[in-house]
């Protein structure tokens, strides 16, 4: 059973909050954004909301953070905002400096969503208009949200009538001590890759791929995400911490604990790469007070950043008149 109840009124527009029930878990989502608004876990220490999120539609996108919000067309960053497809140059809307970052301006993050429910699964859908964003083709998009047990699996669907660029994910924050519990320094975190893309002063992708060995980058083996964040690395000092593509090795992307909650998260995902985001830049008033930097984490299952233009990498191509799937499944367990 999904309950809908209502969350804001922006711009004129009525906003809501559709709550789905697992297993000792409750998940909250916004039409707005498509957003995960809260992930409310119960374990033996009470009720931990290992997500973070805003008050109201506001907050968020005055934040500047994304949080929680579904992202499209593109994740990312897209060098220069423009990109060559099918011979032709299309430029998109810079929002980063001269770059594209996660759609542009007025990104998916950003409209409202039609949802409807089908049992315990939440479908939120949004037309994309050929030329949005500079984007070529309609684009028909529908995300979908199913809780089983204590798995929160997020289902992307997307068809489009001209050939065009599609890399969906979720950006959502977690901290697995509890919302606004503190720094997620002592988080441990395993990523199972072995490579990462460079990025260049604009955290943009060069086209380098470097393996993790002997680099602050290395999550093969569980570690504190504290340990690495402030070791003298250009690229860290760059983004201000981790906020790195990863090359998946498979569909286990990657796995987090808090020992001081006994919470656990598993990322799967049948995307080739994962962003590691350590929350360098979080602020403004979050649910519970005021976020400050590295307050939560993301990761974030993508395509590889600036793919399109970088012949190497697979360029997140949506070609006309054949529908295209994503998935990623965040699954928590209580260790005590």
């Amino acid at each position: 059973m999904i309950e809908k109840l209502f969350f804001d009124n922006y711009d004129g527009q009525d906003c809501y909050l559709y709550v789905l029930h697992g297993e000792g878990i409750e998940v909250g989502i916004t039409d707005f954004g498509a957003a995960v608004q809260y992930i409310r876990l119960r374990t033996k220490k009470g009720v931990k909301d290992v997500a973070l999120g805003y008050p109201n539609v506001e907050e968020r996108i005055k934040s500047g953070t994304y949080c929680g919000a579904t992202i499209g067309r593109v994740a990312n960053r897209i060098k220069g905002a423009q990109f060559v497809l099918n011979g032709v140059k299309y430029k998109v809307l810079p929002n980063e400096g001269e770059n594209c970052n996660h759609g542009g301006k007025e990104g998916f993050d950003r409209k409202l969503f039609k949802a409807e429910t089908e049992g315990d699964i939440l479908k939120l859908s949004y037309d994309s208009n050929d030329g949005e964003q500079g984007f070529p083709g309609n684009l028909a998009f529908t995300v979908e949200y199913e809780l089983t047990g204590r798995t929160l699996e997020i289902r992307y669907f997307a068809v489009s009538d001209k050939d065009t660029l599609w890399s969906p994910t979720c950006h959502t924050y977690f901290n697995l001590n509890g919302e606004n519990s503190g720094s997620i320094n002592d988080c441990v975190l395993k990523i199972n890759s072995r490579k990462v893309t460079r990025l260049d002063k604009e955290h943009i992708a060069t086209g380098e791929v470097a393996f993790v060995g002997g680099t602050p980058f290395d999550f093969t083996k569980p570690k504190p995400i504290g340990v690495a964040i402030s070791c003298n690395d250009e690229q860290l000092a760059w983004s201000g911490g981790f906020d790195v593509n990863y090359v998946l090795d498979g569909a286990h992307g990657a796995s987090a604990f808090n020992a001081e909650s006994g919470i656990k998260l598993d990322v799967y995902t049948d995307l080739p790469g994962l962003q590691f985001y350590s929350g360098n830049y979080i602020k403004g008033n979050g649910k519970s007070g005021r976020y400050v930097p590295r307050c939560g984490f993301c990761l974030e299952p993508q395509f590889i950043p600036n793919a399109v233009n970088i012949p190497q990498f697979e360029t997140p191509l949506l070609k006309a008149g054949k529908p295209a799937f994503h998935y990623i499944r965040y699954a928590f367990g209580l260790i005590i």
